[in-house]
């Protein structure tokens, strides 16, 4: 792509692009202290603050609500927001106000609008410049300065356009759900540090982290990161109902102790969708020990058979207790934006923003903008992939049970085949990891070993992870009819 001018945008001003009362007056840490105890900031900056519990801070970050503790908010960060609440010039913190070079700007949007190869998205971004130098010859535009926001840092926690379309999106398909964009709602770097946020804002080392098995292998890897101990309650598949069933007792004496319950519902890799009866026992049992659930809802609008989703934020005593994970991955087939949220009560959500500012800053701000734009997407957008991904499914279940593999528990939701292998010819007598290697060299469709998706002695268990490989099947419907071909060719069924 040659060199251009400089496209000049329009002056751009902050109070143009977000809402007005976006601004944070307070950035609060989270405590993890050798006496065990969270504390919390309150919410608003103008409330009492405890003295005795303030440490070797600036009198910047005391003026703000800053207590001591190990883990805050960036002050360089904080003098930003003040600066736009003061009208200030900003000179605390060290980004640009102009734009970054048009041809990085240009390369990015050919990608996004067509992301099916590196030669493709280049055509594009030639195309795109040549559309731009057309209305913009000059390379100006009616003479104004160059500025830029939208390349910049945003609010650590989120752009305010962003947190305040997720309030409505919030409103509009979970009623009654607190997720208020200043008091609840964090912007994380996709859901995988959603996840990680949460815990190190929940646990201390040694805290029991409870989630159902099979699982995706993010949980027990983020319990390691912070040094918790995993615990798995296992779902078994109910051959004679064609569900995947929990026993409550085996829950309960997992949750007794435990700090925290991981919930996947849409599940991976099982495609159960927990049912509202299921939710409100769960639910119970949370409430009774006083456990917080972190649920992982990213696969939400992903339900088919006539199901739907539930979240258990909304059952008696969870609201407070609740903290829920999401992101555009699944949704906007997007899984490279890494945009994700967090939902928390608002006694936790400080805590959770100063670990979420050290661990990464801040999600990408120009796809922040494009995420806001996904929620304001009609119900039918949203509706609309209950079909699609029903008729996929129907697609990879209908290739891999010709070709011997077992499924009797359908799932219901998310977009994976849980399938019991040990019916395939091909493949009898092989580890999960043997057949997965098998049928990704030989027959040419890869698929996830099914021990990776279960804990301790469960792995290699005959009737648990011993015996499933996971197919996903997300791919377009030519890539999946491409699979069921080489099912048919190359497994044989007899």
């Amino acid at each position: 792509m040659k060199a251009i001018k400089y496209i000049r945008p329009s002056r751009c001003r902050l109070a143009d692009c977000v809402p007005r009362n976006f601004v944070s007056k307070q950035i609060v840490p989270v405590r993890w202290v050798e006496s065990g105890s969270l504390d919390s900031m309150p919410s608003h900056a103008e409330e009492d603050v405890d003295t005795s519990k303030k440490a070797k801070l600036s009198p910047v970050a005391q003026a703000n609500g800053q207590t001591g503790g190990q883990i805050t908010e960036s002050t360089i960060r904080l003098m930003t927001r003040l600066a736009i609440q003061h009208g200030a010039v900003n000179l605390s913190q060290g980004f640009p106000n102009e734009p970054p070079p048009p041809q990085m700007a240009l390369a990015a949007a050919g990608a996004l609008l067509d992301g099916s190869s590196p030669e493709a998205a280049l055509a594009m971004a030639a195309n795109l410049e040549g559309l731009l130098a057309t209305q913009h010859p000059d390379g100006e535009e009616n003479g104004s300065e160059s500025r830029d926001l939208l390349s910049q840092y945003s609010f650590p926690f989120g752009l305010p356009l962003l947190r305040t379309e997720l309030q409505k999106y919030y409103e509009r398909f979970y009623p009654g759900l607190p997720a208020d964009a200043d008091k609840n709602l964090t912007v994380v770097l996709g859901a995988t540090e959603g996840f990680a946020c949460s815990l190190r804002t929940l646990c201390e080392p040694g805290d029991s982290v409870v989630f159902f098995e099979p699982f995706h292998e993010l949980y027990p890897s983020q319990c390691k990161l912070w040094h918790l101990k995993p615990v798995a309650v296992t779902l078994r598949e109910d051959t004679e109902a064609g569900e995947w069933r929990f026993e409550e007792a085996e829950l309960e004496a997992a949750l007794t102790g435990a700090k925290v319950l991981l919930l996947n519902t849409p599940h991976n890799p099982t495609g159960k969708v927990f049912s509202h009866a299921e939710l409100e026992a769960i639910a119970k049992i949370c409430v009774k020990h006083d456990v917080v659930c972190v649920t992982d809802e990213i696969y939400e609008h992903i339900v088919f058979d006539g199901l739907k989703h539930h979240a258990i934020a909304l059952c008696p005593g969870m609201a407070e207790r609740t903290l829920v994970v999401n992101a555009i991955s699944k949704t906007a087939r997007a899984t490279g934006w890494r945009v994700g949220w967090v939902v928390s009560p608002a006694h936790y959500t400080t805590a959770l923003r100063g670990v979420h500012d050290q661990l990464v800053l801040q999600a990408p701000t120009p796809l922040q903008f494009g995420a806001a734009a996904l929620l304001q997407m009609p119900d039918g957008f949203f509706a609309g992939h209950c079909a699609e991904y029903a008729a996929k499914r129907d697609v990879l279940l209908r290739a891999i049970t010709d070709a011997g593999f077992i499924v009797t528990a359908v799932p219901h939701g998310a977009y994976y085949l849980f399938a019991d292998y040990r019916s395939v010819p091909a493949l009898q007598g092989m580890s999960p990891t043997e057949a997965a290697m098998k049928m990704t060299k030989d027959v040419g469709v890869a698929c996830v070993p099914g021990d990776n998706f279960y804990l301790g002695s469960s792995r290699a268990d005959a009737e648990l992870g011993g015996r499933y490989l996971r197919f996903a099947f997300v791919r377009s419907l030519d890539l999946l009819e491409a699979a069921a071909a080489r099912l048919r060719e190359r497994l044989e069924t007899s």
